[in-house]
């Protein structure tokens, strides 16, 4: 796992980097010297003297002389030996940023590897498991000669009866090929074609309606691109369930859930994603690093609804490195920010591709090309330009892009010819096989603290059952037809259940669909959805039961509770349905009616069975409300209840659960 610090300088003495023990920043490698260079303020200057003749030290990749003083900007880079650094300056204050990896060497590999060297092959085996990219478990690798793989942070080659390893940037290689996206018979994209390394920023730039949301869509696998096109993340198939893992996708206004913390989202995040044991030894000190990073440590302990954009931003991106990705995509991030916190945010995305990570990007802002180190611009769908940053100014002779958008047609098309990094050895590529932590109690309780912190939501759930359960105190009478009753208890069951249940899913669609790439199970999100939806619309029916039979000759006993637990269970499979196939909350809200209707004009209260039509009776038997009608019809008349009205709606739940189930899984799957 790769680990960084942000050391800040003190401006009112050098800072002093180097091997000696006495430096500032020590960094223990035979490539720097004991006193190696030094960092200071000068008048308002902030400057770097090179100390050594003998080792390497660099500023923005130009060799510095020994002596040499060169004056530092925010987004310098500079390397001192083998070691990078960037230096991030705010306000005048300057701090560092040190990214710490292990430099392997021949024949030393990384801790938990045991080798050994046949004739005319290498064996690895492995103390964790791994699993190689069509999702297979494996502990042992036989490696051929010149053969090289692909393990996490590192790259390990056989050749000459030795192992040979590389320390590997996090980030992944994009390739896009003859890209064609067609909707009916509109063509979206045509002859998308280009390419970003390991560590690079991309920003995709165009007019709106040009073919970057579609874009975006079509790598996050919501599109399904021509069969000829090709897009490969790390030489895999976009599509490629160990690779979608590991991609981060963050729209303009990020989803998150209000009524959590920000520490809470943040751990949320590393609970689904990572490693069970990885979990409980680094998650805080990851969490500590990136709050750090995006200088969210004083809004920690603040829900997410009393955030600005820009906050929400970044603790969105907090919570998506938690899982360590190799490809992050965002849409528009600088939209709606002001210049200030849009220069912070690209300062942000620059240390993101310094520590590794592959960012793509849309937007619209200078602050945004200014980090970036390609360029891609859309026109109708269609690559008007693609190529370096500097090349892109220097074709267009400006870095104003609403003026190159409005003038498009004063330049041609270019489609810079740029030679790619020399091609890796083929090599395959093994993912980290994560024990996931045990998620259904833990989701429970998230829904819980978001259901109990949201005070409208605790006052609605309070109210409800009240009022209902006062208007039957106040319409009914002693003498009231107990079928009556029943269809009323119904009724409210029905609604209580649905209202609850209709939203759960389709509010929190992108929040779901990034877990289950990251291997999340919907079976567990199901299930927990349901748990506690059954149980609160449980205890809500109670309480209208309860004040109910102040006013009717009834008694709560153990058969009153179980079938009223009975009533609840198919109509939160029903509601859970709904929601999944619901494109917005506000189509879920528009089928609540449509569900609870044919519950009711079906339960044979308001028309008995033999006087429907022949269809509607055989629909009374699909649905579960005619079973419950007669379980409490029966129960309150003290006659014995057919064991089919409790089985039979159970079947019912469980019929609407396996639709739901393999909806999910669907949307889980890359197009």
């Amino acid at each position: 796992m790769t680990s960084f610090k942000i050391i800040p300088v003190n401006p009112k003495e050098p800072f002093n980097i180097g091997r000696k023990s006495t430096n500032h920043l020590v960094l223990e490698n035979l490539m720097v010297s004991r006193e190696h260079a030094f960092i200071a303020l000068e008048g308002n200057k902030w400057i770097i003297k090179n100390l050594t003749e003998n080792s390497i030290t660099k500023h923005n990749d130009i060799d510095l002389n020994k002596n040499q003083v060169k004056e530092l900007h925010n987004g310098d880079e500079i390397l001192i030996g083998t070691q990078k650094i960037l230096i991030t300056l705010k306000s005048n204050q300057l701090s560092l940023l040190v990214l710490f990896h292990l430099e392997f060497q021949k024949n030393i590999l990384p801790k938990g590897i045991h080798t050994e060297v046949c004739e005319h092959k290498g064996i690895l085996e492995f103390k964790e498991k791994l699993k190689n990219s069509k999702g297979k478990s494996v502990k042992k690798i036989t490696l051929k000669e010149n053969q090289r793989i692909r393990i996490p942070h590192c790259q390990i080659e056989y050749r000459k009866k030795e192992f040979l390893s590389f320390a590997d940037p996090i980030g992944f290689n994009l390739e896009v090929k003859n890209l064609d996206v067609w909707a009916s018979k509109t063509q979206l994209l045509k002859d998308i074609n280009f390419h970003i390394e390991k560590g690079e920023i991309l920003a995709i730039i165009g007019k709106s309606g040009q073919g970057k949301s579609t874009l975006l869509k079509v790598l996050q696998g919501l599109l399904k691109p021509e069969a000829h096109s090709k897009i490969q993340i790390q030489n895999l198939s976009h599509r490629n369930s160990q690779i979608r893992s590991q991609i981060s996708f963050l729209e303009q206004d990020p989803p998150l859930k209000e009524y959590l913390t920000v520490q809470e989202t943040l751990l949320d995040g590393g609970k689904v994603s990572m490693d069970k044991k990885d979990f409980k030894e680094k998650s805080l000190l990851l969490l500590k690093e990136y709050a750090h990073l995006f200088e969210i440590n004083h809004i920690l302990k603040s829900p997410i609804y009393k955030l600005s954009g820009g906050e929400k931003r970044r603790v969105a991106l907090a919570k998506e490195l938690m899982a360590e990705p190799g490809l992050i995509v965002l849409d528009e991030p600088l939209s709606g920010l002001d210049p200030y916190n849009s220069k912070n945010l690209c300062m942000y995305l620059k240390q993101l591709a310094f520590l590794g990570h592959t960012i793509i990007l849309t937007t619209h802002s200078y602050e945004a090309l200014d980090i970036a180190h390609k360029v891609l611009i859309l026109n109708k769908g269609r690559q008007y330009f693609f190529g370096d940053t500097p090349y892109f100014f220097q074709y267009f002779k400006t870095n104003d892009v609403s003026k190159i958008l409005s003038n498009l047609e004063v330049f041609p098309p270019e489609s810079q010819r740029i030679s790619k990094n020399p091609q890796e050895a083929d090599e395959e590529i093994y993912f980290r096989h994560k024990i996931p932590s045990p998620l259904l109690f833990y989701k429970i309780h998230n829904t819980l603290k978001d259901w109990t912190r949201d005070k409208g939501k605790c006052v609605a759930l309070v109210l409800q059952p009240l009022v209902i359960g006062i208007l039957f105190y106040l319409i009914f009478s002693p003498h009231t037809s107990l079928e009556i009753v029943s269809f009323a208890l119904l009724l409210s069951a029905n609604w209580l259940t649905l209202s609850l249940s209709i939203r759960e899913i389709v509010a929190e669609k992108e929040i779901l669909q990034m877990e289950f790439r990251k291997g999340v199970s919907p079976i567990t999100t199901l299930l927990s959805k349901a748990s506690i939806i059954t149980f609160v619309a449980w205890i809500q029916t109670l309480v209208v039961i309860a004040i109910t039979t102040l006013r009717i000759d009834l008694h709560l006993n153990l058969n009153i509770l179980w079938t009223s637990l009975f009533m609840i269970i198919p109509s939160t499979a029903l509601g859970l349905l709904g929601s999944v196939f619901a494109k917005n909350s506000g189509q879920g809200n528009a089928m609540l009616p449509l569900m609870i209707i044919p519950q009711l004009t079906l339960a044979g209260a308001l028309v008995p069975l033999d006087q429907m039509h022949p269809v509607g009776r055989f629909l009374s038997y699909v649905v579960g409300s005619k079973y419950h009608q007669d379980s409490l019809f029966n129960l309150f008349l003290k006659q014995e209840n057919p064991l089919s009205n409790i089985y039979l709606p159970l079947f019912i739940a469980i019929s609407f659960y396996i639709i739901t189930v393999i909806k999910l899984y669907s949307s889980k799957r890359a197009k």
